[in-house]
């Protein structure tokens, strides 16, 4: 999932500086109101949006959905956006001034040094700001956009927390460890404030999700309903994308296949008893800040707390499944699609969420990239050269390798075995699996002493 553009109310605290159009004002307060009535109520029971009471039952149930073929597999938060208002260090700002200059050379041992380690997390030091913050910090559970110390509007620190480093830990205990990188970084005057969280459910069931009138089956807030086709079939809805509110449900088995190749919740799906036949789909929100803040919603003790309760905003308020009644002109009063009252109650069971056990903090490929596309050069060569044996292959391969790069040698070019040592370091650094900031000495007590610190802050020493 991209990581979006930082928008200045990020800072704002929840009792100041938004304001919504006189026309919006009402449902914001019917918002703010369901919310904390989903949190109050023990069953985080539905509500209908029109009059606060429960959908009224109805024997006008789709004949082709059997809702016993339901099968909600995970749900949960996918991805959580943070923001820390605090001041970078003098020391920090030096410091990560000068790695982004080397991430800048045109020397590829000086970009492999672009790195920095805080805690148990070696840092890739991207060569560019994003946005307005001057630098960012990546590894494979913060994706960090940090501000400089003459900074008088951002935040200290906006984060990215991947959904696989939450699917391993938790919510929790992902910001906790957060919150010390950040607090190393500088002077953080408050919690995080919530900048943007998704929520989801990944489901099984037996009905077809292209079956829907997009005209008359969706009863929405927002104007925008799109269809999606990919790779020859259909792939997924998609709900007011880009505004504060967003919402796909979409075929998730497609997506993993053939983008985001996230195979890791293939082993927290049959946790939950998923057969590897049937289709997975995820229906997913995406609330941004504006509208976390008019329901209570900014720090992470609200979200916590608030989870179900927006999540039936969501599902009830924004957005819903309907059968359609034609004899009756207020869409708002139609009964509730049976897989839609599914989805709004999943989010009502007891009991903790699978967790992912098997995690890294680095980003590697895919083994398939690896065995599969990384060979390509070795067949085209013994393709090229009429060798057939793999011995003989991989054996002639390095031996003419190695005459090409000797007879290449200048400043930039050292032969074989430099030249791997520069790609390698350079890999390493992108992959945040080698340190080659490692034989630094400098770097290297410091590295020991914040490993210290941090294992004493997660141990609550």
């Amino acid at each position: 999932m991209s990581v979006p553009t930082y928008q200045p109310s990020d800072l704002s605290d929840c009792e100041t500086g938004y304001h919504e159009p006189p026309s919006q004002h009402t449902a914001a307060e019917n918002a703010r109101t369901d919310a904390r009535r989903g949190a109050r109520q023990a069953g985080g029971r539905s509500s209908d949006p029109a009059d606060g009471k429960g959908v009224p039952p109805t024997n006008r149930t789709p004949c082709t959905y059997n809702p016993e073929t339901f099968k909600a597999l995970r749900y949960g938060v996918d991805s959580l956006y943070v923001s820390y208002p605090g001041v970078l260090s003098e020391e920090w700002d030096r410091k990560l001034a000068d790695l982004k200059a080397l991430a800048q050379s045109e020397n590829e041992f000086e970009q492999a040094t672009a790195q920095v380690v805080i805690g148990e997390h070696l840092f890739e030091v991207r060569d560019k700001g994003r946005g307005r913050f001057a630098y960012v910090l990546v590894d494979n559970c913060y994706h960090l956009q940090a501000s400089n110390k003459n900074s008088k509007v951002l935040p200290l620190a906006y984060v990215q927390i991947s959904s696989e480093y939450l699917a391993n830990v938790g919510v929790e205990q992902a910001e906790q460890s957060l919150r010390y990188i950040v607090n190393t970084l500088g002077l953080v005057n408050e919690p995080a404030n919530i900048s943007r969280v998704d929520l989801f459910v990944d489901f099984t069931a037996g009905l077809r999700m292209d079956s829907f009138d997009p005209l008359q089956d969706w009863v929405t807030r927002t104007q925008s309903i799109d269809l999606h086709y990919r790779y020859q079939q259909f792939s997924g809805w998609s709900f007011g994308m880009g505004g504060d509110i967003g919402a796909r449900l979409y075929n998730k088995c497609l997506e993993i296949e053939k983008k985001s190749r996230k195979v890791y919740l293939y082993e927290l799906w049959q946790a939950a008893g998923w057969d590897r036949a049937a289709t997975v789909w995820r229906m997913e929100f995406e609330a941004k800040r504006n509208v976390l803040k008019e329901l209570g919603i900014c720090k992470l003790d609200h979200l916590l707390r608030l989870q179900s309760a927006l999540w039936i905003y969501l599902t009830q308020d924004w957005l819903r499944l309907a059968v359609p009644a034609p004899s009756d002109t207020n869409r708002t009063r139609w009964p509730t699609h049976p897989l839609w009252d599914q989805i709004v109650r999943v989010f009502d069971q007891q009991g903790e969420q699978p967790k992912l056990k098997r995690f890294s903090s680095m980003r590697l490929p895919a083994d398939e990239r690896l065995f599969v596309h990384g060979l390509g050069g070795l067949t085209s060569f013994m393709a090229a050269r009429g060798i057939e044996d793999m011995s003989e292959g991989i054996g002639e391969f390095f031996h003419q390798a190695t005459e090409f790069h000797n007879s290449r040698s200048s400043l930039k070019h050292l032969g074989l075995e430099l030249y791997l040592d520069r790609k390698v370091k350079g890999k390493g650094r992108r992959y945040n699996s080698l340190n080659n900031r490692r034989n630094l000495a400098d770097d290297q007590i410091e590295g020991a002493d914040k490993a210290d610190a941090y294992q004493q802050a997660r141990d609550g020493e």
